[in-house]
């Protein structure tokens, strides 16, 4: 059984720089009635550059995201999520600083791995959500994105690693 923890944050504090590419589409099993051939999205393979921080502001968790490819691209300046005080393994979205703001967004720890869900709205009222998870390693972070579109219908994921700034 998983069991969420309170993370060290100075373990992990620092900034990451790496690169991730395409993995694959995923339907959704969840649909009502399931479609009969589930359409496999095939996705450019180049990889993109993926930036990412872990931070303390005011005591609580910060993290900086900067993403250079891929539907979830940020601005050149990256997008900055605040998160209040971790309880059970998990923080609300406290403030943000992105030209495109999240509507929510929650910050999961474990031990060895942090993840943070964002649901943004776009300007015809549609939504996608983002995960991203980040499963600290000896030299800096293996990641994985998952982007789930409005309709509900499939998940498309990255994968890449990153390593430590010195």
């Amino acid at each position: 059984m998983a069991r969420a923890q309170t993370a060290q944050w100075a373990d992990w504090l620092g900034t990451y720089s790496g690169a991730a590419r395409f993995h694959r589409s995923i339907p959704l099993e969840d649909i009502v009635p399931p479609p009969k051939v589930p359409r496999e999205e095939v996705n450019d393979g180049t990889p993109f550059a993926i930036h990412f921080a872990v931070r303390t502001v005011h005591g609580n968790g910060a993290v900086w995201l900067r993403i250079d490819g891929g539907p979830m691209q940020t601005d050149e300046r990256g997008e900055t999520l605040n998160f209040g005080a971790v309880t059970g393994g998990v923080a609300l979205l406290s403030s943000a600083d992105a030209r495109a703001l999240p509507r929510s967004a929650t910050l999961t720890v474990r031990p060895n791995q942090l993840a943070t869900e964002a649901l943004f709205t776009h300007s015809d009222g549609s939504f996608w959500r983002r995960h991203f998870t980040a499963t600290f390693t000896s030299a800096g972070a293996d990641v994985i994105f998952w982007v789930f579109d409005a309709t509900g219908t499939r998940a498309r994921t990255w994968r890449g690693s990153t390593v430590r700034a010195a």
